[in-house]
C-alpha cells in the first residue's frame, strides 16, 4: 500500500533487526572464516504532504534520524558493537499524485528526492562506524496498483549514488574511497482478508552497477547484490497501521547474507 498516501502529516516508526553469519565473496562463494552480523536500527520518521500542487502532484518533505546498534565479528575485519545515531535522511521535495485509471482500476505513484547527509558517528579510526562519512543521493518512483477491491501490488524503484568519503578508514591506508552507484527496489502483493488484516509476500533488491574506488582507481571485483524475500502482515484499527515483515536473503555478492525483520507503526493526521 505504498503508493497510496493523501495530504497531511505522517508518522512512522519502523524497528529492523538484521543477522547473518556467512558472507559471499565476488563468486557468490563463502567467505571462510567468522563472519557474524547483527544490526538494530530504530528510525523514527515524519513526513508532510500540503494540498497544494507542483506539476500537478501534492508536494511535501520527510525526515529521517536513525539510531542503530551494531555487533559485528568478522575474521580480519571489525569486532565489537557500537551504538550510535545514523546518517540524517531528508527528502526536500516529495510529489505525491491522486490516482489514475490503469486498465480500469486505481493507480497511485509518488516521486521522491532523497539525501543522506554525513551526520552520524564516525571516527576513522574506530573498528566499527554507524555513519558513511559520505553523502547519498537516492531518487525513487513508489506506487501501487489496486488490481481488485482486496489485491494490490506495489513497489520502489530507486537509484543510489554516493560521494567521495575523504577521510576513510586508517586501516584502509587511502586517502579517499567512493561507493559505486547502485539501483535497488521494493517490491510486495497483498490481500485483504477484512477491513482490519493484510496478508502478503513482501521484498527488496540491491544490485551495484559500478565498482567502488579507492584513491579514484574501480576495484575489481566490488560489485554488491543481494535479494530477499518473505511474508508480510499489516494490521489497521481506525488510523493505525502495524506492519510486520520477515526476509530471508539469497544471491549475495560481496556482502553479508542473512535475514531480516521489520516491524513497522504509522499513524496519519
Amino acid at each position: 500500500m505504498d503508493g497510496i498516501v493523501l495530504p497531511g502529516m505522517l508518522f512512522e516508526l519502523p524497528v529492523q533487526h538484521y543477522r547473518s553469519n556467512d558472507a559471499a565473496n565476488a563468486q557468490g562463494h563463502a567467505v571462510p572464516g567468522r563472519q557474524r552480523v547483527r544490526s538494530t536500527a530504530v528510525l523514527p520518521h515524519l513526513a508532510y504532504i500540503s494540498t497544494r500542487k507542483f506539476l500537478g502532484a501534492y508536494y511535501g518533505a520527510e525526515i529521517l534520524l536513525p539510531l542503530v546498534h551494531l555487533d559485528l565479528e568478522i575474521d580480519g575485519g571489525p569486532d565489537g558493537d557500537r551504538t550510535r545515531q545514523g546518517d540524517l535522511v531528508v527528502s526536500p521535495m516529495l510529489l505525491q499524485w491522486e490516482p489514475v485509471s490503469l486498465f480500469g482500476r486505481p493507480y497511485w505513484q509518488r516521486l521522491n528526492l532523497v539525501i543522506t547527509a554525513p551526520t552520524g558517528d564516525y571516527d576513522r579510526d574506530a573498528s566499527i562506524n554507524v555513519g558513511s562519512n559520505l553523502w547519498i543521493v537516492s531518487p525513487h518512483y513508489a506506487f501501487t496498483w489496486e488490481l481488485t477491491d482486496r489485491l494490490e501490488v506495489s513497489g520502489r524503484l530507486h537509484y543510489a549514488w554516493s560521494s567521495r568519503n575523504d577521510d576513510p578508514a586508517s586501516r584502509l591506508q587511502a586517502g579517499d574511497i567512493q561507493p559505486g552507484t547502485a539501483v535497488h527496489s521494493n517490491f510486495s502483493v497483498s490481500y485483504a482478508l477484512s477491513d482490519a488484516w493484510r496478508v502478503g509476500l513482501a521484498g527488496y533488491q540491491l544490485r551495484q552497477t559500478s565498482a567502488d574506488r579507492i584513491d579514484g582507481q574501480r576495484q575489481p571485483d566490488s560489485k554488491e547484490r543481494v535479494l530477499g524475500l518473505g511474508p508480510g502482515v499489516m494490521y489497521r484499527q481506525g488510523k493505525q497501521s502495524f506492519f510486520a515483515n520477515y526476509y530471508i536473503e539469497q544471491g549475495a555478492r560481496n556482502r553479508s547474507e542473512g535475514s531480516q525483520l521489520t516491524l513497522r507503526y504509522l499513524l496519519p493526521f
